[in-house]
């Protein structure tokens, strides 16, 4: 394949990566510091019951469903633009320590889902059907791990941009 075509390809991937991280930080900054904490406040003021007449109800709605997709839609993207501009980086010897923090920046934060079994505990707790101590793990759990999730995309956003200002260095320096 023509090194040209790569090339486009590569900053072609590098920017739909760079919006999309830097949406997934926007989400992830908003989860830890409003929506995280409106939900451990459920469990923690003991207003469970609370929590389970309503979120569960509107997770049910046609609404939530489609709008759920639209918010996971980005982490999705992110996940396959992620991989292809890191797989390019390594193609063009480019920039390889940055694609594999910041262009794997959904993996990550996969694995740490993955790996603490949250997504069950979470589904469990909106759902309505978690008992008590599903309800103290997903409490003791939710901003920790929303706050990573916020920093490695936040740091992996701001590495991003290092890719373009080092261009610019160089183009600069021409």
């Amino acid at each position: 394949m023509n090194k040209n075509i790569i090339d486009k390809l590569y900053y072609g991937f590098w920017c739909s990566t760079t919006i999309l991280i830097g949406i997934m930080a926007g989400f992830m900054i908003s989860h830890f510091l409003v929506l995280g904490r409106f939900f451990n406040w459920f469990i923690e003021s003991g207003n469970v019951d609370l929590l389970r007449q309503t979120f569960s109800v509107f997770r049910g709605t046609g609404n939530y469903s489609f709008f759920h997709s639209l918010y996971l839609s980005p982490l999705l993207l992110s996940l396959i633009s992620g991989i292809i501009w890191t797989v390019l980086s390594f193609i063009l010897k480019r920039d390889r320590i940055i694609a594999i923090i910041a262009g794997l920046a959904t993996v990550w934060v996969g694995a740490i889902f993955v790996a603490f079994e949250f997504g069950k505990v979470e589904n469990a707790v909106m759902m309505g059907i978690a008992d008590e101590t599903t309800m103290q793990l997903f409490a003791s759990l939710n901003l920790p791990i929303h706050t990573s999730f916020a920093i490695i995309y936040t740091v992996s956003f701001l590495l991003l941009l290092i890719v373009v200002l080092k261009k610019i260095n160089n183009l600069m320096k021409r």
